[in-house]
């Protein structure tokens, strides 16, 4: 068949047809081709076919045409060449999509490499690939990696011509991750690029353009600016079903305008913590700094992060009870600390204590949460250094909840950066050793007091062993779930409320609640003895999609010597597989 008059009258349809007709078009025509032996045309129909399956979520049957894609570049004895770079890219979106995140790595590594080699450094496919490996990146919680590849996909992209709609998405792209860093004013200035490029595009409106309608009206929703992020959200998702259908963008789309609705209808409800901190902040705080203390705000991060259940917006009306009210935080480099604390204080102290019908009321354990910090030493106070550890024994030896700590909350300023600067290398989670360090330890952990422990103990009639077995399976189970979701899981009161805020395993957690409701009696050894080994079959299954394990055996114990094997460190590499410094 004659590629071009395929591709010509494909982007006609791509401009007046729906998508279900542009595919009935591609399968005829890869069918012809597979009948006619023409290869070079069922490499670029299967390239076309894999993306049609990608945007309708169709990932199984993506990989399978993908697949065919590959095996028709060896075939043709392209291995290696710009096709075979632009083909891993293609299935790597694939996997990006099915958040089957690290295999999406490995893929664009791999094809980031062909294109280097190829000489591809300033294409539009390099652009497209350092564009992809931020979405990935982004997916992992890896907020500064995914930052520096959507830089590197706009300067790119800027330095060619006749790529507009590639222009704008790598706008759209840079600004969703400056919206992750709280930099709204450079994100709005990049959506508003995209946007312009977008409108000017000749025929049928963008498709791309929905991404960067879903990103305005997320930036207006943190603005509080509620009507305008629902105008968007509305527009995002009217042309994204005119195109796609209700696939997986309109039903995250339709999630986002679901909560600006519910903020909408919410709004004369209870203020939690965090609002109430900044609204207190906004209304005195900033203008006790302004007036006593001007010249000093540009080394000021000012914020509510710490101990607390408002710290992670868990608070309710329950929690009103004692340490909680109108407060917020200031913390400055050490030498400014040294030289302006105490007066930075002493007018903190000076600020009204009754804010929006709420009085801070302290206990003696509560108090000094909120007020004037040293940077250095707040950090020093939870994870034991100033500020981002710099070796594994440091990482290994502070708690995973003190993590969560530090963590948690929101900033409101941070002129200076220094604060954020340290929150964020914090963000990014725990070096590969250490992770897998914890992995190991878990699945330890977990296998020995549940799959091993718990029911040897009943049979025993050890009814109290069995009791801390099983409390120390689901601690165990717990932590698992979080490392997996590379997020630092919070102290023991809100590990189960913070597993709804998690994106993988969470049809873990009423397991983990049924198990832990069950009493320990003989006659409910065997519901338990299921619940267990149910917890940790779902935790073997995502141990093995993320690529950490092998293998199909349920006894996660038999997979922890694979994991220590992968730590490079040979100090942590040689530890007891249990040993975890929690």
């Amino acid at each position: 068949m004659e590629p071009g008059n395929f591709f010509k009258e494909l982007d006609s349809m791509f401009q007046t047809k729906n998508i279900k007709e542009v595919e009935k078009y591609v399968i005829d025509a890869m069918e012809r081709v597979q009948r006619e032996n023409d290869l070079p045309s069922l490499l670029a129909i299967a390239n076309e076919l894999g993306g049609i399956y990608r945007v309708t979520s169709r990932f199984d049957e993506a990989k399978l045409v993908y697949a065919i894609a590959v095996e028709t570049i060896k075939l043709l004895g392209l291995q290696n060449t710009v096709q075979h770079g632009t083909t891993l890219l293609n299935l790597a979106g694939v996997y990006a999509e099915a958040y089957e995140t690290l295999e999406a790595i490995k893929l664009y590594e791999n094809a980031a490499v062909i294109f280097t080699c190829a000489g591809l450094d300033r294409d539009y496919r390099m652009a497209a690939l350092y564009n992809n490996m931020s979405h990935a990146c982004d997916k992992m919680n890896m907020t500064d990696e995914a930052l520096t590849y959507a830089e590197r996909s706009l300067a790119v992209i800027k330095g060619l011509t006749g790529y507009d709609p590639e222009l704008a998405t790598s706008y759209t792209t840079l600004a969703t991750r400056y919206l992750k860093k709280q930099r709204y004013h450079e994100a709005l200035d990049h959506l508003k690029k995209a946007e312009k490029i977008f409108l000017k595009l000749p025929g049928k409106i963008n498709i791309h353009y929905a991404a960067t309608l879903n990103s305005l009206g997320e930036l207006h929703y943190y603005q509080g600016k509620l009507a305008e992020s629902a105008r968007y959200y509305e527009q995002a998702l009217e042309l994204i079903k005119e195109n796609y259908g209700e696939n997986k963008s309109y039903t995250e789309v339709s999630q986002n305008l679901a909560k600006v609705y519910e903020t909408m209808t919410s709004a004369n409800k209870r203020m939690t913590g965090l609002e109430l901190a900044e609204a207190y902040y906004n209304e005195y705080g900033r203008n006790m700094i302004q007036e006593s203390f001007p010249e000093y705000r540009r080394y000021m991060a000012i914020g509510l992060v710490g101990e607390g259940s408002e710290c992670f917006g868990f608070d309710d009306e329950l929690s009103e009870s004692h340490d909680f009210g109108p407060g917020f935080c200031i913390w400055l480099p050490d030498a400014v600390f040294r030289e302006i604390g105490e007066k930075l204080q002493a007018s903190y102290d000076r600020l009204p204590k009754t804010f929006n019908g709420k009085f801070r009321m302290e206990t003696l354990e509560g108090g000094g949460r909120v007020g004037v910090f040293s940077t250095g030493e707040f950090y020093r106070k939870y994870i034991g250094c100033t500020g981002v550890p710099k070796s594994n024994a440091e990482w290994l030896f502070a708690p995973e909840t003190s993590f969560s700590t530090v963590t948690n909350g929101k900033i409101f300023e941070d002129h200076l950066g220094e604060f954020t600067k340290i929150r964020d290398g914090l963000s990014n989670f725990y070096p590969k050793d250490i992770y897998l360090k914890k992995l190991a330890a878990r699945m330890a952990m977990m296998s020995q007091t549940g799959q091993y422990n718990y029911e040897r103990c009943m049979k025993r009639s050890e009814y109290a062993a069995a009791y801390i077995s099983c409390s120390e399976f689901v601690k165990a189970s717990v932590s698992m779930i979080y490392l997996l979701n590379r997020s630092y899981m919070p102290f023991y009161k809100w590990m189960f409320k913070g597993m709804d805020q998690l994106e993988r395993l969470r049809d873990v957690k009423p397991l983990l609640e049924q198990l832990s409701a069950l009493p320990d009696a003989a006659g409910n050894t065997d519901k338990k003895v299921l619940l267990i080994e149910e917890i940790c079959i779902r935790v073997g299954n995502e141990l093995r999609r993320q690529g950490i394990i092998a293998g199909s055996d349920a006894f996660l114990n038999s997979h922890c010597r694979s994991v220590m094997d992968l730590i490079s460190d040979p100090q942590i590499k040689h530890l007891p597989v249990m040993f975890d410094a929690k």
